[in-house]
């Protein structure tokens, strides 16, 4: 909460309480039902207010993600309001971007429950979270590319419904249009948008394959492996490993890319865990569908 005790308006009777007695009230008005729906209620009208200015939406949003970060049951109520999805949409198209960060976080937060990620990508978010992602602020693209990487946390073997909508919005070949930023793109974006890719793996739209075959994919997701974000390295050895069971005819491409050795020295014990876990999962991978994978494996040292 105390990300969100800096954004509410502050007034001449709360000066003179104490921080833990502001943050009991939220809590005890947040654990009684009636109050909790009473008070997103509030909020949601807050936003969808005419009289309300640019400054009462960041900080109505940044209440509004606070109170979706403590409690399951008050993301269920937000995501339960016909009105919140536009409203969310509405303010990262136009809002500020303090406002447009709050509101991409707070999709990140009902992302965390299923039914709500549909409710999320149902609503019409992907446009306007690519929008933020290609020409936002460095602090509303980091949002926005951790909304994207939420809302795809799915994958796509069990989510038909969102495999439509991201093929229909280009959302494959954005990600890899940022991801060839290398360089000018800021550490944390690349890391979600890695992710995101990882996620999408094997959409059948036909661009995954131009872009493995005849493009620049593989020398991009292996350019990643000696980035200094561990998010980076491990979301790109995952993609790795992913991409070798999708795409079995690009195996000989990443082999001849030199991934071996980046992965064999991911696995140092200096390594975070994460980022090792993904390289032994890419190598595997590589060892289970190519016999010439398996040898390079075991020539570098690898077994």
């Amino acid at each position: 909460m105390q990300m969100l005790k800096g954004f509410l308006p502050v007034t001449q009777e709360e000066t003179l309480s104490s921080p833990q007695s502001r943050e009991v009230d939220v809590k005890m008005e947040m654990d009684d039902p009636e109050k909790a729906m009473a008070t997103v209620a509030q909020l949601i009208e807050q936003l969808h207010a005419k009289t309300s200015s640019p400054q009462d939406k960041e900080l109505t949003t940044a209440r509004l993600l606070g109170i979706a970060k403590g409690r399951k049951e008050a993301r269920r109520l937000i995501g339960s309001y016909p009105q919140a999805m536009p409203l969310f949409i509405s303010l990262i198209r136009n809002g500020t971007s303090l406002a447009k960060v709050n509101v991409a976080s707070i999709l990140c937060v009902l992302c965390k429950d299923k039914e709500l990620r549909l409710k999320v990508l149902l609503g019409g978010c992907i446009p306007p979270l690519l929008s933020v992602l290609k020409s936002g602020t460095i602090e509303t693209r980091k949002a926005a590319a951790e909304a994207i990487y939420e809302v795809s946390s799915a994958g796509i073997s069990s989510d038909h419904i969102g495999i439509k909508i991201f093929i229909t919005e280009g959302v494959v070949p954005t990600l890899w249009d940022q991801l060839s930023l290398r360089g000018k793109q800021d550490n944390v974006v690349e890391g979600y948008v890695t992710g995101a890719l990882r996620n999408l793996c094997g959409v059948d739209d036909g661009y995954w394959r131009v872009t493995l075959e005849e493009g620049t994919g593989v020398d991009i997701v292996v350019s990643l492996l000696s980035s200094d974000n561990p998010n980076s390295q491990a979301n790109a050895a995952s993609l790795l490993a992913r991409l070798v069971l999708s795409f079995c005819d690009s195996i000989q491409k990443i082999l001849n890319s030199g991934v071996v050795k980046s992965l064999i020295q991911l696995l140092e014990q200096k390594n975070d865990i994460n980022v090792r876990a993904s390289a032994a999962d890419a190598l595997e991978a590589l060892s289970s569908r190519s016999d010439e994978a398996k040898k390079c494996v075991k020539d570098a040292g690898g077994v």
